[in-house]
């Protein structure tokens, strides 16, 4: 069984990665309601401060309950939160779990992303003794398939998904990493 309680709290040279607060809802809304955001995902883009506020009590309810987790990534210079980082859909039989992550498109490119990655992947090995980390991507995501090589991750698989918000396949590359600790 996985514990989440008391959070994890991470920190990297650019960035604390900790749990969302009602006090972000702001910065959130911010990254959330871009449409850059959602172009290669079937999500919605958020419209109200109240829409985000679900959001971020639906992630902290999955935290709570122990079936996944999910940071804030807080700028330490800004002190803005700028993303989100997660492990979820975790099988703990088989060791595996599945990474999601989104940046707030003013921040990409700066390598932040990348840092807080690697801290998670760390985590995720050391902290939950997983076996293996998962990553779905689409594959004309090019920042997020260059991103995933860049941290040694390999395709594995590719899928078709069929969007829930919309009629749109998405094609979706299968990457994974080992742990060889």
């Amino acid at each position: 069984m996985i514990n989440f309680n008391p959070f994890p709290v991470l920190e990297t040279k650019n960035l604390i990665l900790r749990r969302m607060e009602h006090r972000d809802v702001h910065d959130v809304l911010e990254m959330r309601k871009d449409p850059r955001m959602h172009e290669y995902t079937d999500t919605k883009p958020d419209e109200t401060p109240e829409e985000t506020q679900v959001y971020i009590e639906k992630m902290n309810k999955g935290i709570d309950e122990n079936k996944s987790i999910i940071w804030a990534i807080e700028h330490r210079q800004s002190k803005k939160v700028i993303g989100s980082i997660s492990i979820w859909n975790i099988n703990l039989e088989e060791g595996i779990g599945e990474l999601g992550y989104g940046i707030n498109p003013e921040y990409q490119g700066r390598g932040f992303m990348k840092e807080a990655l690697l801290e998670v992947i760390d985590f995720g090995f050391n902290a939950m003794n997983l076996r293996a980390l998962d990553a779905y991507t689409e594959e004309n995501n090019l920042k997020s398939n260059k991103l995933l090589g860049s941290c040694k991750f390999t395709e594995i698989d590719r899928v078709d998904d069929q969007g829930y918000h919309s009629n749109r396949i998405y094609h979706m590359i299968v990457y994974r990493l080992k742990n060889n600790n």
